[in-house]
């Protein structure tokens, strides 16, 4: 485009109106708006009308007045312009700069940009929402789980005390089924548990050294036993080429490739079910081992494959094979966080085979002996040893109160809450403190503050204090060393060991 044309495209866009005193339209070149000469400049517009006020406070020198963006019209011709007025002695001369495009173009950005900005605060507010909502049903599982964790471990421990009682075939028989089913409903609390600290992160890696026989070795003896129930046969192979001692998540292997044997038990019931462990690679001190269970039992019908890692993910629901379907998501989540691989193959009706990778590390080292545990006896006594229990639930209190009197060692007494507690420790000599940790008006932390900080005698303020609760896991056990605990046992828990560690202090106590 040449220079004259590119004048003459910037000239159609101006337009000079040149106006007396009194308004009359004395010169226009009409390139915008087609008002006459000899008309009246306040008839074209109402926006003109402000000339008469600055004519009115007009002191001799020129002045200028600019304004930015007036919409003015005229019949059809709608324009957005820049206006600038000039007055001098003598006349007005108003200039029009048509930018009607040039703001459309500017209006639709800022509406493009208000857009984006509405946009992005409804992400933030649908992201605040589901970090509500995370945190909602996180907490509400915690409260589920220990409101369900509660009783059921009086339903558990009773069942242990009722086992050792003289009962008749049936009665042993019904006791099995309750314990069975008792088990069941804490296996899937521990599902929900798992699937909400994966989904907010809480699961961290321990990367430990053990006995890695030891962990094949174990679900050879589970599972054998569980075998023979069903009348099916269980084999398991390990490499002998695979280290003795391992690094890496004990516990997230025990649980990947016990959630998978559980689920192959439960669909197989005729033919076999094995595990075979073998080396796939080894690099310096890296190794990856494969983890391969296979079982001849229902099968997955293919169209199903790609799903069988989702949460929720039931089939064979004619059945009736009890689950939550959480079981495969659990490992699934678990392997990656391992930074391992799982495929599955199936054929329906001849079974199903999951192939397991995982990384390990190992030490070239000289083995040891695995560490066992340490034997506790009561010191000798001519009489029995008194224990505190602090516990608001009553069939709590009382199966722990039948467990300990029944051991023939201890006497025991229970207060309901932390304030009780206090109580009774100001006004008789204890030997232990079975302290539960959700208590009404003073809690089992800050009890356990108190008794450690605020006595001068040692009989009291030393006291050892076991906590106990339905919240269980390594961040639990860590608050309650914290508090000045001296151990700590998850509900429901095993007579056997709440019965060990309450020897356990009682005989460190008298050891020091």
């Amino acid at each position: 485009m040449t220079y004259q044309e590119e004048k003459l495209l910037f000239n159609q866009k101006t337009q000079c109106i040149v106006v007396d005193h009194d308004g009359t339209i004395e010169e226009t070149d009409a390139v915008i708006f087609e008002w006459k000469v000899g008309t009246s400049i306040y008839n074209a517009h109402p926006f003109f009308e402000i000339i008469k006020d600055f004519i009115e406070v007009f002191e001799k020198e020129e002045t200028i007045y600019n304004f930015p963006c007036i919409h003015l019209e005229d019949g059809e011709i709608q324009k957005i312009c820049d206006v600038t007025i000039k007055i001098n002695s003598e006349k007005v001369v108003i200039l029009l700069f048509d930018y009607t495009t040039k703001y459309y173009e500017l209006n639709k950005i800022a509406q493009q940009k208000n857009e984006s900005i509405l946009k992005a605060k409804e992400l933030e507010l649908k992201n605040q929402y589901l970090l509500e909502k995370e945190k909602f049903k996180n907490s509400f599982i915690s409260n589920i789980n220990h409101e369900i964790r509660t009783p059921l471990t009086g339903i558990l421990g009773f069942i242990e005390v009722l086992e050792k009682t003289n009962l008749n075939f049936e009665q042993e028989e019904l006791a099995r089924i309750i314990k069975r089913q008792s088990l069941h409903l804490n296996s899937l609390i521990e599902d929900m548990v798992d699937i909400s600290k994966i989904e907010s992160g809480k699961i961290k890696i321990i990367e430990e050294r053990f006995l890695f026989v030891n962990l094949v070795e174990g679900f050879k003896e589970t599972y054998t036993k569980l075998a023979e129930d069903k009348e099916i046969a269980f084999e398991t192979y390990i490499d002998p080429n695979i280290q003795e001692y391992l690094i890496g998540d004990r516990t997230r292997v025990f649980q990947i490739l016990n959630n998978i044997l559980n689920n192959a038990f439960k669909f197989t019931e005729e033919g076999k079910i094995s595990l075979s462990v073998t080396k796939n690679y080894q690099r310096t001190n890296k190794l990856s081992i494969s983890f391969k269970i296979e079982d001849t039992g229902l099968g997955i019908q293919k169209e199903n494959l790609d799903t069988i890692f989702d949460r929720f993910t039931r089939f064979n629901e004619d059945r009736q094979i009890s689950g939550t379907g959480l079981g495969l998501a659990i490992v699934k989540d678990l392997v990656d966080l391992l930074g391992g691989e799982i495929k599955v193959t199936s054929e329906p009706e001849k079974g199903t085979t999951f192939d397991v990778k995982l990384p390990f590390k190992f030490e070239i080292t000289k083995s040891t002996p695995e560490k066992k545990k340490k034997k506790y006896s009561l010191p000798e006594s001519k009489k029995k040893f008194r224990i505190l229990v602090v516990e608001d639930e009553e069939a709590t209190q009382f199966l722990i109160m039948k467990i300990l009197i029944s051991h023939g060692s201890f006497f025991v007494d229970v207060a309901i809450n932390g304030e009780e507690a206090i109580s009774y420790i100001e006004r008789r000599n204890y030997d232990l403190v079975l302290m539960d940790l959700k208590l009404s008006k003073i809690d089992g932390y800050k009890a356990t503050h108190m008794i450690r900080n605020n006595y001068g005698d040692k009989v009291i303020s030393e006291v050892p204090i076991i906590g106990f609760t339905a919240k269980s896991g390594e961040i639990e056990r860590e608050k309650c060393l914290r508090a000045g605990m001296d151990d700590f046992i998850a509900k429901p828990f095993e007579q056997e060991d709440l019965i060990y560690k309450i020897v356990k202090q009682i005989a460190k106590k008298a050891a020091s």
